[in-house]
């Protein structure tokens, strides 16, 4: 208001002045030290999405003129390692590619002080030109990791190098030609001379040692099976399945089969595929035996924890588990979501946009990790920040389908029936069509309400559709008797969605009838 002489009824949702400025602030720094700011000891950033600046020394300093910046405690420095780019004459071995990136990225997570960007947001750039500069923008990194991968038999030939993102200067650079039986230590030898290079501002900097792999057929299995997971088609899902199972039976020791197979059928159940009660016996399982197996993986601790919270409402365990996933990885942005998720389940609004902060910091360009922000923003009631977030969402994936789910929750609040309905017009989605007939119902129009609920019945005649939708559709008709019969039932097929009645808007008209305490009590959370 100071600066740009604005009155009390400043709205920054109308009048992006702040934004333009920022922006023409970024390009008049990028422009400086591209020209005569070259030879700078000191880089001032402005990263996207923040107003604070950040200063860094471009050359290491004595510590008591670093100390002359500010009392502050220097900001973390973050890395990026992008995909490696597939060099064989096999183009189906990208997924062998994206395995090389991503153990990287797992073993990075391993060191305090590191943010490193997740998977999701790294990829992001698979295939692209972007000069690396652009690249470390986007991502509010400071490092970015990139490579190539030549796989020909058992001959490989990795080439690796570490790039100043503000810069565009190459740190380090190194070609491995080595045999297919020394993936491992490649990936551990580019992880610490990655470590070592933060040295100076991160004195601490090691990667800690992880177990070794048991079997290269192993290993390689389990990398075409993550490939899949990470599609997250259904199709992709089962495919990754069968695959993983068969892994498990050929090597019974080997850890991440058993936590992948979670995942996957963990996210069948979440994308209402399957009924999370028919898939609750096979995650328990798996979770738990990953988990024994490997109990010191950052992975193993998350995939246990979503099984202890999600699927068996032991909320104080899930809630240890996370914390023990990130003792171990520091930099794993799924324990971060997961946790910040739980912590929401249970009510505690602030913790969980904390939560979900850091999961946008190590993962800035997902589209979940968005629309998650923005739901939690929804639950509070600042509909204007949930609405921006959702746009941002929608522009990491146009159609991302938890993001539109959201969006037509927030704007039943706003009582916007009709843009309930035409936003969520035509879908397939039981979710969506109980909403869309709970709009219907509140604009007066019963008979279209009644097609939307005819329309699930006939849908449950060929895939599974959970009984929470036709609540939804009750709850907008005022049949609470109805509703109240098909949210006990969803409970019982471990819908997730179920975990947050607790503090989910659109239950309130419920919450006064003594059975709303009963559903609480079973998921183990309070009134």
């Amino acid at each position: 208001m100071e600066v740009f002489d604005r009155t009390s009824e400043y709205d920054p949702n109308i009048d992006a002045i702040v934004r333009v400025e920022a922006r023409r602030l970024r390009t008049k720094l990028k422009a400086y030290y591209e020209g005569q700011g070259a030879g700078d000891p000191v880089l001032i950033g402005l990263r996207p999405g923040s107003y604070v600046p950040i200063f860094r020394w471009i050359d290491a300093q004595p510590a008591k003129h670093r100390e002359e910046i500010g009392a502050t405690a220097p900001a973390r420095i973050c890395i990026a390692v992008l995909p490696f780019v597939n060099m064989s004459p096999e183009p189906e071995q990208d997924f062998f590619c994206a395995g090389i990136s991503e153990e990287i990225t797992n073993s990075l997570t391993r060191v305090a002080g590191l943010n490193v960007i997740a998977r999701t947001s790294a990829f992001h750039f698979k295939g692209s030109s972007i000069d690396i500069r652009e690249v470390g923008r986007h991502l509010g990194a400071d490092l970015i990791i990139e490579g190539s991968v030549r796989k020909a038999g058992e001959q490989l030939r990795i080439t690796a190098q570490a790039i100043q993102a503000e810069s565009g200067h190459h740190l380090w650079s190194e070609t491995f030609r080595r045999e297919l039986k020394d993936i491992f230590a490649i990936q551990e030898e580019i992880a610490q001379t990655i470590a070592d290079l933060l040295r100076l501002r991160i004195p601490e900097a090691h990667v800690a040692q992880r177990p070794p792999e048991l079997n290269l057929s192993a290993y390689t299995a389990y990398l075409r099976a993550r490939f899949l997971i990470h599609q997250q088609s259904p199709e992709a899902l089962q495919s990754a399945l069968e695959q993983l199972r068969t892994l498990s039976t050929a090597f019974p020791e080997y850890a991440p089969a058993y936590s992948g197979m979670a995942v996957a059928s963990g996210l069948l159940a979440q994308f209402g595929a399957v009924s999370g009660r028919q898939a609750y016996p096979e995650i328990k399982a798996n979770a738990e035996r990953g988990y024994a197996l490997d109990p010191r993986s950052g992975e193993t601790c998350t995939v246990l924890g979503g099984l202890r919270g999600w699927f068996e409402y032991q909320w104080d365990e899930a809630n240890h588990l996370y914390d023990r996933a990130l003792e171990l990885q520091p930099g794993h942005a799924p324990a971060h979501m997961f946790r910040a998720m739980a912590l929401l389940c249970q009510g505690d609004f602030a913790a969980a946009e904390a939560g979900l902060r850091r999961a946008m910091e190590l993962d800035p360009l997902s589209a979940s990790d968005c629309a998650r922000m923005a739901y939690v923003h929804y639950l509070k009631g600042d509909y204007s920040a949930a609405t921006e977030h959702l746009q941002r969402s929608f522009e990491l994936d146009r159609d991302y389908p938890e993001a539109r789910f959201y969006r037509g929750l927030l704007q039943f609040q706003q009582q916007h029936y009709d843009a309930v309905i035409q936003s969520l017009s035509p879908s397939n989605s039981p979710l969506e069509i109980g909403l869309i007939a709970a709009a219907h119902a509140r604009e007066g129009r019963p008979s279209q309400a009644e097609e939307c609920i005819a329309r699930l019945r006939q849908l449950a005649k060929q895939l599974y559709v959970t009984p929470l939708a036709e609540g939804f559709a009750a709850i907008g008709m005022e049949d609470f008797d109805l509703a109240f019969l098909r949210l006990d039932e969803a409970v019982e097929d471990k819908t997730n969605f179920t975990n947050l009645i607790a503090v989910e808007p659109f239950f309130h008209p419920l919450r006064a009838d003594r059975r709303f305490a009963k559903l609480l009590k079973k998921l183990n959370l309070k009134v």
